[in-house]
């Protein structure tokens, strides 16, 4: 089989790991003629040469790379470059007004642009090609940096650059001042960004590379295994959540490979707030976006519509901003419509006439009110937030049209809301028996503490 591109790639990356940086550098060298439009390969050389003491000449290759991603749409792999100059102690400034002018709010060249295809390293090369052809050693050093800083001969930039998320919403003075703020993190394979049951206190955008999302989990039979939720390539953003919320984190994020990443302290962003407050809600803003996205792809509310159906669905429901303490459903009363919980916990309460007696809690996604609507009577309980949330709410009134029209949800709710009274029977049945005198040995409990008081029960 013959080599690749890839394979010089692997081989030049060897040598360059077992100190051999000359002889690496001689196959990056061939590795850029096959692949002059990769500007992450231009990265990488100029990473190498600066673990080398070679600053100067990195520093070419950066001010190039800064410059091309501007103009070519890639403004955060772009900003890592700017980063790794201003490290070096060099002026930045020229570098960063021209990304803002070319991606804050009001910009011209702000549009639906088109997105730069991946360099074919699956391309064959010569089996006779010499990687260890004759050439002075100071020849190669200076030979590949200029190589890889050469940029004239690219022309063809497009007028039109997709924004960037968050700061395209923001004016050039907020837009500055964030980019400021952030800090560049990078990472090798299977560095962990940011932990599971972590408190978040940054956000974080992927400048170069990708990132996998995982999250454990328990399975009966299997304890607890890892779930891989997504990978996130260049301009994704993650724990974002932190902004809106203190809770643990939800999932980890692992480097899949070399990875750049751009991280925003909590804090900062809100001391920026403080003198800039369109800053603050830009990212509130987007935040809660994300949240709708994900909750229109995961809940199975909206799993039997296409794209377009399950925004017009949106689009019925209300959203509701309520601080901690707020019931939005009382026991006893007649169900007024359907909540989704897009961030924040709740609560549910029973009052079997003993007093309330707490069943379960609520999280985001979560759906309440269905029992009460799919049987027509009051409802079962009560369910009042323990933090701050966010509610999304469809009507009564516009939640029956919307179960004649797709028979499938019904069915769905109508399964949900009878698996949901029985768990809250069986809660409130082994409640009784904690209470009952009678018991006197714990082993009379084993069957019923199968079952966690933090079993999901939902109205």
């Amino acid at each position: 089989m013959p080599r690749s591109l890839m394979d010089i790639k692997k081989e030049a990356e060897s040598r360059i790991s077992g100190g051999r940086l000359v002889d690496g550098l001689k196959v990056f060298r061939l590795v850029l003629e096959g692949a002059p439009l990769d500007f992450n390969l231009r990265m990488e050389i100029a990473d190498i040469l600066t673990a080398a003491n070679k600053d100067i000449l990195a520093a070419q290759i950066y001010q190039a790379i800064a410059d091309h991603d501007v103009k070519s749409g890639s403004p955060l792999r772009g900003l890592v470059a700017i980063k790794q100059i201003e490290a070096m102690g060099s002026e930045v400034g020229p570098l960063l007004d021209a990304l803002v002018q070319k991606y804050a709010a009001g910009s011209p060249s702000l549009g639906r642009g088109v997105k730069l295809a991946p360099v074919d390293y699956d391309v064959p090369v010569r089996d006779d090609l010499d990687l260890d052809y004759e050439m002075e050693d100071r020849e190669v050093v200076e030979g590949i940096a200029q190589m890889a800083a050469f940029t004239e001969n690219i022309t063809n930039y497009p007028d039109v650059v997709p924004p960037l998320a968050i700061f395209s919403t923001l004016q050039p003075e907020a837009f500055k001042k964030l980019l400021d703020l952030m800090r560049l993190k990078r990472h090798t394979n299977g560095d962990v960004v940011i932990s599971q049951g972590d408190i978040g206190d940054a956000i974080y955008f992927v400048a170069r590379g990708e990132v996998l999302v995982v999250k454990k989990i328990s399975r009966p039979g299997e304890g607890e295994v890892e779930v891989p939720l997504a990978r996130l390539g260049p301009g994704s953003l993650f724990g974002e959540m932190a902004l809106i919320s203190s809770d643990p984190r939800g999932a980890s994020v692992v480097c899949d490979g070399a990875v750049d990443v751009l991280e925003i302290k909590n804090v900062e962003v809100n001391e920026l707030a403080q003198t800039i407050p369109n800053v603050a809600g830009a990212m509130a803003r987007f935040t809660r976006e994300r949240l709708v996205s994900n909750l229109l792809a995961t809940n199975p509310l909206f799993s039997g519509f296409d794209e377009a159906s399950r925004k017009q669905l949106l689009a019925r429901f209300t959203g509701h901003e309520v601080p901690s303490g707020t019931i939005f459903i009382e026991q006893g009363t007649v169900g007024t419509g359907l909540y989704v919980i897009l961030q924040g916990k709740a609560a549910v309460l029973k009052d079997d006439g003993n007093g309330p007696v707490h069943v379960a809690e609520l999280g985001p996604g979560d759906i309440v009110g269905e029992i009460s609507l799919v049987h027509e009577e009051p409802a079962t309980a009560t369910v009042r937030t323990t933090t701050p949330a966010t509610l999304l709410f469809l009507a009564r009134e516009l939640f029956y049209p919307l179960v004649e029209a797709v028979p499938d949800l019904l069915a769905h709710f109508a399964r949900l809301a009878k698996e949901r009274i029985e768990d809250t029977e069986f809660k409130l049945m082994k409640n009784r028996v904690l209470d009952d005198d009678f018991i006197e040995s714990i082993e009379d409990l084993a069957d019923i503490e199968e079952i966690s008081d933090d079993d999901l029960v939902l109205i």
